[in-house]
């Protein structure tokens, strides 16, 4: 059982017997995007157009990309499958379960190519098994448990290897345990509250640790509170609104109860005073409060409240003006419109309306030519148009690019 936001004394928690997920070393794209790597029982794709992934705190070889925060230039978290430091797209038919990508040279499709088909009973999340710089990919089959990850330089799969299964009431995410700069995994069981965590080398399970088990209610999203790229897991009560943060070294958590806020909020992560250390962004779904919570460590540094923006939007974390601060992407699917914050910390610098677009049409986060700056990429799901924004700040230029069928789905 997790501590109450009463109980503020720590503890550190060594590996324990793992049961089943003690193995040995082994050789739903959805419309908006995909969702972000959590422990919240969903087992779905990494990126979301509403909350883009945070999650995976990595370090990574330097790229080509200047933005000075490693979030945005990490091949685990933004794909990047030629790590070229320009964001790539992979696409997925859930009809058919073709699967492809383009890699991406500014408004120009450089190049693109079709990866193995995939039933749509596998999901999958981008990662860097190898530390290479390039993303890679590990599926999942949610209804037998099996696992398989992909090694990718560019449109090619250089390695393919499935590792061991796991029932399918555990879920995964991505992250980085021992700061080796190398993905690894950690496994939550939904019905059992029981957590793990493998340290991975490639396509090779290296170690396998059982951690701490949580009341079922209880729902983590991981990211990097203290800076020191490993990753650490805020949880949070689903039913009483209880946080407590973990923070992690390998196997080894230590534990912070952190202020309870009510169930109407939902915590998305991001680094909006660029220190390298994670923060939360709240939103209330009911009322359409948003307040951030600047963090360091286990210590809420800051709790600051931002405008109201009414139920009807949603957010995106991005850095439009490639300083290394979050901004975000506000978008309403029922009218269209969207809109940027230029955050500096805690303050919005700029509140600026973007072009309204059909609401056909959806957003993802893509930094399409390597400057920096978040850019917007574009889909029209009832015409199979796509399109990109460069960002300059809050200013788009806008370029068509190649139309795909609207069945086809992207990240």
């Amino acid at each position: 059982m997790l501590e109450s936001q009463n109980t503020l004394n720590s503890s550190s928690l060594g590996a324990t017997k793992s049961t089943a997920l003690n193995i040995q070393a082994t050789n739903n794209f959805e419309k908006d995007g995909l969702n972000t790597s959590s422990l919240s029982g969903s087992s779905q794709s990494i990126l979301d157009a509403d909350q883009e992934s945070y999650d995976t705190a990595i370090n990574l070889p330097q790229i080509a990309n200047p933005n000075p925060n490693p979030i945005f230039t990490s091949a685990a978290i933004f794909p990047d499958f030629d790590g070229n430091g320009k964001k790539d797209k992979l696409w997925r038919n859930p009809q058919t379960g073709e699967t492809a990508i383009w890699l991406m040279d500014g408004t120009n499709v450089a190049s693109q190519g079709a990866l193995k088909t995939m039933s749509s009973d596998w999901d999958s999340k981008f990662a860097d098994f190898n530390g290479d710089g390039k993303t890679d990919i590990i599926w999942r089959n949610i209804k037998t448990g099996d696992n398989t990850i992909w090694l990718m330089d560019g449109t090619n799969i250089t390695s393919e290897a499935a590792v061991a299964n796991v029932p399918t009431d555990w879920t995964f995410s991505t992250g980085e345990f021992n700061g080796d700069g190398k993905t690894d995994l950690g496994w939550h069981n939904t019905k059992t509250g029981e957590n793990a965590v493998w340290l991975m080398d490639g396509t090779q399970v290296l170690a396998s640790s059982a951690l701490e088990a949580v009341n079922p209610n209880w729902a983590g999203t991981i990211g990097d509170f203290n800076g020191d790229g490993k990753t650490d897991t805020l949880w949070r009560d689903q039913t009483t609104g209880e946080n407590t943060l973990w923070i992690t070294n390998g196997t080894t958590v230590t534990k912070t109860a952190l202020p309870t806020l009510g169930t109407d909020w939902q915590a998305s992560l991001a680094d909006f005073n660029g220190d390298g250390k994670t923060d939360i962004l709240w939103r209330n779904d009911k009322t359409g409060e948003n307040s951030t919570w600047l963090m360091d460590g286990s210590n809420v540094v800051s709790q600051t409240a931002l405008p109201t923006q009414s139920a009807g939007w949603t957010s995106s974390v991005g850095d439009f003006d490639g300083n290394g601060k979050t901004d975000l992407l506000w978008y309403n699917q029922q009218t269209g419109e969207s809109k940027t914050w230029i955050m500096d910390g805690a303050n919005v610098t700029s509140d600026t309306a973007l072009p309204t677009q059909s609401p056909a049409w959806r957003p993802s986060i893509s930094d399409v030519d390597g400057d920096g700056k978040t850019d917007i990429f574009w889909r029209n799901y009832e015409t199979g148009e796509n399109k990109v924004w460069q960002m300059n700040g809050s200013t788009p230029t806008e370029s068509a690019l190649p139309t795909i069928d609207k069945a086809w789905q992207t990240a």
